[in-house]
């Protein structure tokens, strides 16, 4: 259902006519809207408005929202109202870091956005009653649909088992659990968190692999703020390799499931060309080693030999 002037101007308590336009910010039923709003003799406003038309994503978004408001969170929009049908939130003036190449300091402000995150003592949001090893499932990745032989596939197999477990061991709680690019905006020294409707329980460091796989930083880079995201929880020294490690298992399984994503995203151009840039980023980045994690080291070598002997 389309988001109406009417109904805007209900939720935000506006005079009618008070919503001047309305764009829409995809070409899929449900996507969010950018609304100019200018009420008589005063500054014309925008704000983004969400349907939410009975999606749980939607209604996730909203409540973890209002959680992190009341937390005094200062990296995501406010949200402005909600009802039944739309949430509203202020538009953040950032450019998403999968359009753009990030700003200076913000790629820092982002991952410092995500420790403040991640130390917030929230039970907002899905999988509470989750465990770590149920968020988390041990399951074969099918790598043979990534084009891998077995002869790759067999000896990845081991440490890709042995990166489940580092990984369980990692560090758990309230995380954006969709971290990619699309969903941080930047500015310079600057970046704000987006797209809560997966938020909850989750492996946190898959939040930072997921943003630094996506930004199309190169592996000095992401090795850097690895450790900047370590040093601002105070975590140990060997976390920037646990979040290559992570990008290694997150990277495999976004790749995995990038075939019912285009399928999904028939029909929206925009949408595609950024799934399409988010895929090469991350094929990319799982390839180059962004830490010095053994078994990070044994998966590379084991799918990508050629690569890791110097020749890729």
């Amino acid at each position: 259902m389309p988001v109406s002037a009417e109904d805007l101007a209900a939720a935000l308590r506006l005079p009618i006519g008070s919503v001047a336009d309305i764009e829409p910010m995809g070409m899929r039923e449900g996507s969010p809207v950018r609304v100019t709003i200018r009420n008589s003799g005063a500054q014309s406003r925008v704000v983004l408005a969400r349907p939410i038309a009975g999606s749980e994503r939607a209604t996730n978004h909203a409540a973890v929202l209002e959680a992190l408001a009341r937390a005094g969170y200062p990296h995501a929009p406010r949200l402005l109202a909600a009802t039944s049908d739309l949430v509203i939130e202020e538009w953040i003036e950032g450019a998403s870091a999968l359009a753009v190449v990030p700003p200076v300091g913000s790629a820092e402000a982002a991952v410092e956005a995500l420790a403040a995150l991640h130390d917030l003592p929230l039970r907002e949001g899905l999988d509470w009653g989750r465990a770590p090893a149920e968020v988390l499932p041990a399951a074969e990745a099918p790598l043979h649909r990534l084009g891998f032989a077995a002869s790759e596939r067999d000896p990845a197999r081991e440490p890709l088992a042995a990166a489940h477990e580092a990984l369980l061991g990692g560090s758990f709680g309230f995380a954006h659990r969709n971290a990619t690019a699309a969903n941080v905006l930047l500015a310079p020294g600057r970046a704000w968190l987006a797209g809560f409707g997966d938020a909850g329980f989750g492996p946190q460091l898959f939040d930072v692999a997921a943003f630094l796989l996506t930004s199309g930083l190169n592996a000095a880079a992401r090795m850097a703020l690895a450790a900047r995201y370590a040093q601002a929880r105070g975590l140990a020294r060997d976390t920037a390799g646990l979040v290559d490690l992570a990008g290694v298992v997150w990277g495999l399984n976004e790749l995995l499931g990038l075939p019912r994503r285009q399928v999904e995203l028939l029909g929206d151009g925009a949408g595609a060309e950024a799934l399409r840039t988010a895929a090469l980023r991350i094929e990319r980045g799982v390839r180059e080693a962004a830490g010095e994690h053994p078994v990070a080291l044994a998966i590379r070598s084991a799918l990508w030999p050629e690569y890791h002997r110097g020749d890729g």
